[in-house]
């Protein structure tokens, strides 16, 4: 279960003064020492009731040209430029009395949609009642990661994002289904990044049948390695064999396999192919050829 993060009484502080703070140290999510630092610190800020309003504001008076910008969904406020390793949002959750809910359908903000997240990040609730979640934990060892997958989801119980209340979700590995608020919410969320999570899936889970649905945020050298399959075979196709062969990172190595299966016209040549591969001592690898073929 995505972890609750109990903090003192936080004297607020500015957003300048919270980026500065983790300006001066990172956020490193494997790290509790880093973790507790960055959660005091969204305390704090979450404690300034005025800083997210006034900030709205501006953005509408400078026609959303401020530095760090929008940029990233209609749900979502940018708070500040991203940061090498992390970034600050404020998402704004709608309630079912909110048109643009009715309008959009509850898939828009995720309500109902059981997912787990390719990234850490911490979140508090800062305005309104909060939306509610039902927890569930999988192992991300565990997962090959091919839709309707079954997976094992052990149930972890419910919360609400009331305001001040701080949880740390666990990439691949804290499942939760969001559920609209009672009334308009507001959150506002540390997100880890860093350039692996280009290599790392993630997942819609269907919570009746214990499986993966859907995956939400696919590989970037799945696109890759078939548009330079598409564009340059000859080529393509040898730079594809060797990473396929040699590059360390494994879930890269199945998009250059995936993609030169994928350039087969039939579809016992594919599994041909990826039948005679050697995945290198990758028991990941392996699971994951078994299942293309059909093992």
């Amino acid at each position: 279960m995505a972890i609750p993060i109990a903090t003192d009484t936080a004297e607020a502080c500015s957003l300048a003064e919270y980026l500065a703070a983790l300006d001066a140290s990172g956020f490193a999510p494997d790290d509790p020492a880093s973790v507790a630092h960055a959660a005091h610190w969204l305390a704090r800020l979450a404690a300034n009731r005025k800083f997210l309003g006034e900030l709205a504001l501006t953005e509408l008076s400078q026609g959303c040209r401020r530095e760090g910008g929008q940029g990233y969904s209609p749900q979502v406020m940018m708070l500040g430029k991203p940061r090498a390793g992390w970034f600050m949002r404020a998402n704004i959750w709608p309630s079912h009395e909110e048109a643009v809910l009715a309008d959009s359908g509850a898939a828009a903000f995720v309500y109902g949609v059981a997912h787990d997240h390719n990234f850490d990040f911490l979140t508090i609730g800062y305005h309104g009642p909060g939306y509610g979640s039902d927890h569930y934990e999988v192992d991300p060892q565990s997962i090959v990661g091919v839709v309707g997958e079954k997976v094992v989801l052990t149930p972890k119980g419910t919360s609400t994002l009331v305001p001040g209340q701080l949880m740390h979700y666990r990439a691949r590995r804290d499942v939760h289904c969001q559920h609209a608020p009672a009334s308009l919410s507001v959150s506002i969320n540390l997100m880890h990044s860093t350039p692996s999570q280009r290599w790392t899936d993630q997942f819609q889970y269907d919570l009746a049948t214990s499986t993966i649905a859907r995956v939400l945020t696919g590989c970037t050298g799945d696109t890759l390695a078939r548009l330079a399959l598409m564009l340059a075979p000859q080529t393509a196709g040898d730079i594809l064999d060797t990473i396929a062969r040699q590059h360390p990172e494994e879930r890269l190595r199945w998009s250059a396999l995936s993609a030169l299966a994928s350039a087969e016209q039939q579809d016992e040549a594919r599994r041909t192919l990826i039948a005679r591969y050697d995945p290198g001592g990758s028991t990941w690898l392996a699971r994951r050829c078994r299942a293309a073929i059909g093992d």
